[in-house]
């Protein structure tokens, strides 16, 4: 299939060197810019440009147009733009503004026409994963626990919220869907960030129990140059089966898929599932706790504005009770000057305490966040 580039994203640079090779032929004119332009030229690899992504829709001999920009809704208007067009759309999400919204408008654009959409994956890193199939189908019964080291070129933001995107969804490929994470990030004064740890696991009242996942993020050193990465699945008789991660080929499994377009939906719900991780790993970041991955603020917001008039009912009672109690002990007792100022001050403590209280919403929601935090996913308020 004729597959034409329109991006920037050095992302998408594995796919193109692919499909440069596959082809006897120049590639078909692309609009390519950024880095992704930057790598081709580096490698010598001969290009045509054509002059706007619309001449690139519009040519009738290209089948596939692979998209790698960074703007969401750029994105969106060329995808629908495409499937007008008839053509296929391979999807290279963005670095730091992919997040579960693109994934369902996505989703919306497939359903409405004939042509497949399809998300680029990490665990399409996974030669074990047959074109045809989401998910490697773990047993969670058989299986104690999940874990993944990946090693980064660098921890600035991109390439922390690319790492995490790949690491996550790497591990949701073994076809569990978690709903808690907690993210730790391991500092040193004067150095900063030197490795980010996420747990990924399910809540304790949940009906079946999922075994836990761990991904850990940490500078490359001379050592992971000779070493190859693999998402080892520790098995409770204490077994282990590693699964190889590398640069599997991505164009068998994007001519399936234009074959297939109805099972591109799984792949957007995959995606949507990942994506939906990340917000959930920034916000634990945000937060150092753990939270869980389906997040309401507006419950949370209610859940504790009706602990805090529950609480400040109580603190009335008591104030009016305790006032009444006062009087009478007054009366009745003869209790020397430091009893009552005793009795007076232990009267008040609720109050105090209770109008503290208050300052706990704004200041959990006002606090300042790691500056490494951003993960890719969107950001939203917390409660």
């Amino acid at each position: 299939m004729k597959t034409a580039f329109v991006g920037t994203s050095s992302l998408a640079w594995p796919l193109l060197q692919e499909v440069s090779r596959a082809s006897d032929q120049l590639l078909p004119p692309s609009v390519l810019q950024g880095a992704l332009r930057d790598r081709a030229l580096s490698a010598g690899m001969p290009l045509r440009l054509a002059a706007s992504a619309e001449d690139v829709m519009l040519d009738p001999a290209n089948q596939v147009v692979v998209l790698a920009l960074e703007d969401c809704d750029e994105i969106l208007r060329l995808t629908r733009a495409a499937v007008q067009a008839e053509k296929h759309v391979v999807v290279v999400l963005p670095e730091l503004t992919a997040s579960p919204a693109l994934t369902f408008e996505l989703q919306l654009v497939l359903d409405e026409s004939q042509t497949a959409v399809i998300p680029v994956l990490g665990r399409w890193q996974l030669p074990q994963l047959p074109p045809d199939r989401v998910v490697l189908g773990l047993d969670p019964d058989a299986i104690r626990q999940l874990t993944l080291e990946l090693s980064l070129p660098e921890l600035s933001d991109a390439a922390l919220a690319v790492g995490l995107r790949t690491g996550l969804d790497l591990l949701t490929a073994s076809g569990f869907l978690y709903s808690q994470v907690t993210c730790l990030d391991q500092t040193v004064p004067g150095v900063g960030l030197i490795s980010r740890m996420v747990s990924l696991s399910t809540q304790p009242e949940a009906e079946r129990l999922l075994p836990p996942a761990a991904l850990t993020l940490r500078p490359a050193g001379p050592a992971d140059l000779a070493q190859s990465v693999q998402l080892t699945v520790t098995y409770r008789d204490g077994r282990q089966q590693q699964f190889a991660v590398g640069e599997a080929a991505l164009l068998p499994r994007i001519l399936h898929l234009c074959r297939h377009r109805a099972e591109c939906s799984a792949w957007l719900d995959a995606a949507s599932a990942t994506l939906e991780l990340c917000e959930a790993t920034a916000r634990s970041i945000r937060r150092r706790r753990t939270v869980d991955v389906h997040f309401d603020a507006g419950t949370e917001r209610s859940v504790f504005k009706s602990q805090m008039t529950a609480f400040g009912c109580g603190v009335l009672t008591w104030l009016l009770l305790g006032m009444v109690a006062y009087l009478i002990a007054g009366q009745l007792l003869a209790l020397p000057d430091w009893a009552w100022h005793t009795a007076r001050i232990l009267w008040m403590l609720p109050l105090a305490l209770f109008l503290m209280a208050q300052l706990l919403l704004p200041l959990t929601r006002n606090r300042g966040g790691n500056p490494r935090g951003k993960t890719g996913a969107s950001e939203e308020p917390d409660g």
